[in-house]
């Protein structure tokens, strides 16, 4: 079952007692919770708004229990970003409520016992909403992570490139998350001073908001949001699968974009949070060893249900005067070679002991640049280039992965009108 996000609008203990312990075994957060007086529209408009910012994916109402006509609330829910479902409880089947829910348009009428009936209700609205993707997600932001096959293959690297690019070329706040538990280095490298980490959003789910997170999160750069791994051994422990798929959602009805840096290795914490991914770019070198790693990373994605074709494996740190063994490489991971990054490692040693990131100008730069216009173009809807696999590519090549063809032509055209 994927994820929900739920508002409970309830007063009567019975009724509130059997919804919560119905969701407490489901992956379903309680973003708001509420009983709201019948005779306070003030309140009402309250909850409305509340609703709007937590883009909640279903709303338990109990019947009777708002100030407006429970059609003209149904209307005005149907009107929120998420377009969340509307479930009616009630202590009782009573025809004339079952019919006034019924005409005002809600999904559900349900009353107790609830255990079971409000369980298949939400496992059916649940998988009505992952069959139907993105729209009926309401308009939630799609999140790309980066995972390292194993160390040193440079996930955090292209991570914190493409978010910075990425926050360059947009208007809207995006969010760079550090989720290696192990050896986050986020905060290192973008010279964060918050004291806040991922841990400290974990443990204050329950009660998250925008106010909340606003002061979790650090903001190094124009329109980028920036939440670090934690520092301190204790808190490096890693979250639980539930933990996690509730915090990729609830960053998702945040931001339009988000990068996540999951670090080396495939970690609970990155297998935890692929429900809420839309794509998984895969870290790798040319060595036997990492791409051996690579391919049982694909493996272990695989079996937790994540398409395979939205697993983008990267080939790191290639010689630049050799011709890349992408066939090779694809057998040994059994696994298509989406894209392959040149060895720039002197140009990223200046640049990281100078404190700034590589220029876009540079070698490595114009490859991060364009995966970062993919992924920004993804994200938008936009048509983009194609994303096939790169079957080859001579050495020297510019046009090292097909789907880089329209950046790279662009910057072809430019250095013709240069010259010219």
């Amino acid at each position: 079952m994927a994820p929900l996000t739920a508002a409970f609008v309830i007063s009567n203990r019975t009724v509130w007692d059997q919804a919560y312990s119905c969701i407490q075994n489901l992956p379903v957060r309680l973003a708001v919770e509420q009983g709201v007086s019948q005779n306070d529209p003030a309140e009402t408009e309250a909850l409305l708004d509340r609703i709007e910012r937590h883009r909640v994916d279903v709303v338990l109402v109990e019947a009777g229990r708002i100030a407006l006509p429970l059609e003209e609330f149904v209307r005005r829910i149907r009107t929120a970003a998420a377009q969340p479902a509307v479930f009616v409880l009630s202590l009782e089947a009573s025809p004339e409520l079952i019919l006034e829910a019924l005409r005002a348009g809600a999904n559900e009428y349900l009353y107790p016992p609830l255990a079971d009936t409000l369980r298949d209700a939400l496992q059916k609205l649940a998988a009505a909403r992952s069959k139907n993707g993105s729209h009926a997600s309401g308009g939630l932001g799609k999140i790309f992570g980066f995972l390292s096959a194993r160390g040193g293959c440079g996930a955090t690297t292209f991570a914190v490139h493409v978010a910075a690019d990425i926050a360059r070329q947009t208007k809207a706040p995006m969010l760079l998350a550090d989720c290696d538990f192990d050896a986050g280095l986020l905060r290192f490298l973008m010279k964060s001073k918050s004291a806040y980490s991922v841990r400290d959003a974990l443990d204050n789910l329950h009660r998250m908001d925008a106010s909340l997170w606003k002061a979790l999160v650090s903001s190094p750069a124009p329109n980028l949001d920036l939440i670090a791994a934690p520092e301190e051994i204790a808190a490096k422990r890693h979250p639980g699968r539930e933990e996690m798929t509730h915090l990729m959602r609830f960053i998702r009805s945040t931001y339009s974009l988000s990068i996540i840096d999951f670090g080396r290795s495939v970690s609970m914490a990155a297998l935890d949070s692929l429900p809420e991914l839309e794509a998984l770019y895969l870290l790798t070198t040319p060595d036997f060893m990492s791409l051996e790693s690579a391919s049982r990373a694909i493996q272990m994605i695989e079996e937790r249900g994540f398409l395979r074709h939205r697993i983008y494996a990267l080939l790191n740190k290639s010689k630049p005067r050799e011709t890349p063994d992408l066939a090779g490489f694809a057998a040994t991971l059994r696994h298509s070679c989406h894209a392959v990054f040149r060895n720039d490692h002197m140009s990223l040693y200046d640049a990281y002991s100078e404190g700034r990131f590589l220029p876009v100008t540079s070698a490595l730069g114009k490859e991060l640049h364009a995966l970062a216009e993919s992924i920004r173009t993804d994200a938008a809807g936009e048509p983009g280039p194609d994303k096939k696999a790169p079957s080859g590519a001579p050495a020297g090549s510019k046009r090292w992965f097909s789907f880089l063809h329209k950046a790279v032509a662009f910057e072809e055209t430019r250095e013709q009108e240069a010259r010219a």
